[in-house]
């Protein structure tokens, strides 16, 4: 049975003594569970909805997503991302590994209307091997499910996995080495989807730069420490130490303003009786 801790409305930074049980950095959950016993794997679950709001105010989407962390440091993202303009939905899975490295990921796309496509794509030694399936929705439908390699480059030391959700970026950074800062380039293999017409993706390369630390107020009232970082296209996110979860993303596709994706709610369920959290004495 679960009993929740309900922060207060005050300003103020999470507990030491729950930053320490929760681990990875993140700086707690608007409401926070007692451990669950779950058998041996899972250590947490993180459970979030971050909203986009565009310049004019209005919004353009909603991520509903769930973070599984394992005990050996592996975790699973899911996301269902609603983008309230285009009328769609994205279903998207990304597994990575206990080294930071996005081995590989599941993604489909939704229209009123109906499928437009999947893709499945694993990360190799030369590059990353995808399964894509197209309906005649998109420009470039497919005869059942085409299969390809896509090679990398091979200058680049560290690759990553884009699945097009915004709360799924966070991956990119896991692998930024902090105490050297400065730009670091590394490749993203970018899903495919409606925008471009098809579910075939591709890599580009990017450069990403620590901008500093920075703690960002949530709307629960307590405030979470972040690291900001910029990327190439002018985008910035602000991601929780360790753990690299969106907090806010400013993102940029061309010289207009930034759509805003802000994290709104957050919850956090540790599993195993090591793992409970409790708030420190007042």
């Amino acid at each position: 049975m679960h009993k929740s801790l309900t922060m207060k409305a005050t300003t103020r930074y999470v507990p030491l003594a729950l930053l320490a049980a929760l681990g990875g950095g993140i700086a707690a959950a608007a409401e926070t569970h007692e451990a669950t016993d779950s058998g041996a794997n899972l250590q947490r679950l993180y459970r979030g909805t971050t909203v986009c709001t565009a310049p004019d105010g209005k919004n353009c989407g909603t991520d509903y997503w769930n973070l599984f962390v394992q005990k050996d440091g592996s975790r699973v993202l899911q996301v269902a991302s609603e983008t309230a303009r285009a009328g769609e939905v994205r279903h998207a899975t990304i597994v990575i590994e206990a080294d930071g490295i996005a081995r590989e990921a599941f993604m489909h796309n939704r229209s009123m209307s109906g499928a437009l496509g999947s893709a499945y794509v694993v990360q190799t030694d030369a590059g990353v091997d995808q399964a894509v399936h197209a309906t005649e929705a998109l420009k470039t439908p497919t005869d059942g499910i085409e299969l390809s390699s896509v090679s990398s480059d091979k200058s680049q030391k560290e690759r990553s996995i884009g699945t097009g959700p915004v709360v799924a970026d966070g991956s990119h950074f896991l692998n930024y080495d902090i105490a050297a800062a400065g730009d670091q380039a590394r490749e993203v293999f970018w899903m495919g989807g409606s925008f471009g017409g098809t579910m075939a993706g591709s890599f580009r390369p990017t450069t990403y730069t620590l901008v500093g630390e920075e703690s960002i107020a949530m709307p629960q009232g307590y405030e979470i420490p972040t690291d900001h970082f910029r990327m190439a296209s002018g985008s910035e996110v602000w991601l929780t130490k360790g753990s690299r979860i969106v907090v806010r993303a400013d993102v940029r596709f061309g010289p207009g303003p930034a759509l805003r994706y802000e994290l709104t709610e957050l919850n956090v369920t540790p599993f195993g009786p090591t793992q409970t959290a409790k708030p420190e004495a007042k």
